[in-house]
């Protein structure tokens, strides 16, 4: 099955680097084709539903019908089998079209090839008609419930610095989590990534230095139903062992009081190497000069830049023993 994914836009590469996790995660082959900032299309087995439940960064799932010129395009529209009412959209992503025209054009085209009509409130088939230096011809299989991670943004226990829900999930997914994994996250705070990673499957451990943090963070498991277990100590003095590391190094006002944090990253990096026989880690980074310290232990796979604000960004890296 062809399939494009419309990606969020909301980052440049972590989008489609979480559709490459969630495919090697979920053991579903496929081909990546061709990916830009705005979608993405992998030539993949039909098991879409399992990464429909997981994907944080793509707002819609799309099986490709046809693609090409528009003639192309006309000529996969006498093949679309379809049943039922339809609505159609254009997403104009190049704007090298007239997506009116184009819209009212395909619509009767589809009316008159299927005998389908169309119904813009109540349809049995979203078609969705993408043009980037081609046409994309697509019927819509999952629309990404995005809104839940918004809501999952108000825990009981809450601070100022805490990572969105959706950017947790993207963590979680690019490193490639399994249902079975043992994750950790030695610096869990709130417990944002414990619960991302929680929810789809994975049994979780998180530890955190400060006692009054940590009491925080199994409130917010309870909250979530996240069975996880939650020790309050330094990560330097704990000894497990480990299927996947996703965590969020502490940075800022709220990090380690006095701490080098050259000297932390360090013992920290080799902690993660005693807990891993083999596996991801996938970490948020302070600067580019302290990536060096984990491709001492680690070999490292990707880096995605993230800004913050105006005068942070943090590099989001993927490491892999």
């Amino acid at each position: 099955m062809l399939l494009l994914f419309e990606l969020s836009g909301e980052h440049a590469t972590m989008p489609v680097s979480e559709l490459r996790g969630i495919m090697e995660a979920e053991k579903i082959e496929s081909n990546e084709i061709y990916h830009n900032s705005r979608m993405a299309i992998f030539e993949a087995e039909e098991k879409v539903e399992r990464i429909a439940k997981r994907v944080a960064m793509t707002h819609s799932i799309n099986e490709v019908v046809g693609m090409g010129s528009k003639k192309e395009i006309e000529d996969a529209i006498k093949d679309i089998g379809m049943e039922g009412s339809f609505k159609i959209e254009v997403l104009n992503f190049d704007k090298k079209i007239d997506s009116k025209k184009l819209k009212n054009e395909m619509g009767e085209k589809i009316s008159k090839a299927t005998g389908c009509k169309v119904n813009v409130k109540n349809p049995d088939n979203l078609i969705k008609i993408y043009s980037y230096k081609k046409l994309y011809l697509t019927r819509e299989l999952f629309k990404i419930d995005r809104y839940q991670f918004e809501k999952r943004k108000k825990k009981p226990f809450e601070l100022p610095i805490t990572l969105h829900p959706r950017l947790a999930r993207a963590m979680v997914n690019i490193a490639r989590i399994k249902k079975s994994s043992i994750v950790v996250d030695p610096f869990c705070g709130t417990g944002t990534i414990l619960i991302e990673a929680g929810l789809i499957g994975a049994s979780v451990l998180g530890i955190e230095a400060k006692k009054w943090i940590a009491h925080g963070c199994k409130n917010n498991m309870k909250h979530f139903g996240i069975d996880a277990r939650i020790y309050n100590k330094d990560m330097r003095n704990v000894d497990l062992k480990a299927d996947a590391i996703v965590t969020d190094f502490p940075y800022g006002r709220s990090s380690y009081v006095g701490e080098k944090i050259k000297k932390l990253y360090r013992e920290a990096f080799k902690k993660f190497d005693e807990w891993l026989s083999h596996g991801y880690i996938m970490a948020g980074i302070a600067n580019r000069q302290l990536i060096g310290t984990g491709k001492e232990f680690f070999d490292l796979i990707e880096i995605h830049p993230y800004r913050v604000h105006k005068s942070l960004t943090r590099f989001f890296c993927l490491f892999k023993k």
